[in-house]
């Protein structure tokens, strides 16, 4: 069974801009938090771009140089913007269980209680709480006021606040509403704070149409993405609860399942994609593996052969 998502998409993916002229160039990127990141995961990072790469241009090179940078040569017509894009993106697609808002009983506010201190003058929590326009999450917070919300939430002595099935949960911030307010969704996590369902379950993306001709992304699960899509698909319909879809952990869609399980993996994600940006979204997703944050640093024309 098929089932279609509508997402609203923000820019980002960008394919727009000046393309550059026909000459060979070389691309320096690198990896935001370098010491945190191991040889092997680096030289993933150019085995992923590789994957991202061949379907985006017909010469190229990706390599780590003597800095432990990525470089990347291409000898073709190409896009700084859109190789940004691609090279820049983590990658990182999840699917998770949220936890409906009247399930976190009295959370919040025993959270705002211990944070107070005694302070009966002050509501570190209920007063960065903001009204929720479109009933998406649990409540909305300020752009401005979301590190200071995830601090609160994510420490120990709040989190000790959960209940025992809760412990395994994270918080997560939407897209921002028209007044920049943020949704925040409570998700349930798996051992190892990972998704039941990410981009590893995804064997094929593709750029589409959807059934009003608007461009979408395809995906296509491998069986255990699949199994697992049907039993989360199930268990959303039975419970009455939404499935947040999330991009590099922004929360892009909170769907309802309103038919029954989702059998086969097969889904389409829809939206306010231009046919650039839902082609982009295809070529991460399809590369199947997220990559650390990294960094564009510069571009030079060179002179040697791919």
């Amino acid at each position: 069974m098929k089932y279609v998502f509508y997402i609203s998409i923000l820019t980002l993916f960008v394919s727009c801009g000046n393309v550059t002229s026909k000459h060979k160039f070389s691309i320096i990127y690198e990896f935001e938090n370098p010491n945190n990141v191991s040889a092997n995961e680096k030289n993933g990072t150019v085995e992923t771009l590789n994957n991202r790469l061949e379907k985006f241009a017909s010469k190229y090179e990706v390599k780590l140089n003597h800095k432990q940078q990525i470089e990347i040569k291409l000898s073709t017509d190409f896009n700084l913007e859109a190789v940004n894009a691609i090279v820049t993106n983590p990658g990182k697609l999840d699917f998770w269980d949220i936890i409906k808002p009247e399930e976190t009983g009295t959370f919040f506010l025993e959270a705002n209680d211990i944070l107070r201190n005694g302070n009966d003058s002050i509501n570190p929590i209920v007063d960065l709480i903001q009204p929720n326009a479109y009933g998406y999450g649990i409540f909305s917070v300020a752009i401005k006021d979301t590190l200071q919300m995830s601090k609160y939430l994510n420490s120990k002595e709040i989190r000790q606040l959960l209940r025992a099935h809760f412990k395994r949960s994270k918080f997560l911030f939407g897209l921002p509403d028209d007044n920049g307010y943020l949704p925040l969704y409570m998700v349930k996590t798996t051992s190892g704070d990972l998704a039941f369902v990410n981009e590893t379950h995804i064997v094929d993306a593709r750029q589409t149409f959807s059934f009003n001709n608007r461009p979408s992304v395809s995906m296509k699960m491998n069986k255990l993405g699949a199994d697992r899509w049907e039993r989360m698909t199930q268990l959303a319909y039975e419970r009455g609860s939404q499935i947040a879809i999330t991009l590099n952990d922004v929360v892009y869609s909170a769907p309802t399942v309103s038919s029954g399980a989702i059998s086969g993996g097969l889904t389409e994600l829809s939206g306010n994609f231009t046919v650039e940006e839902a082609r982009d979204f295809a070529i991460i997703l399809s590369s199947k593996r997220r990559i650390p944050k990294l960094k564009f640093v510069n571009s030079s024309a060179i002179t040697d052969e791919l």
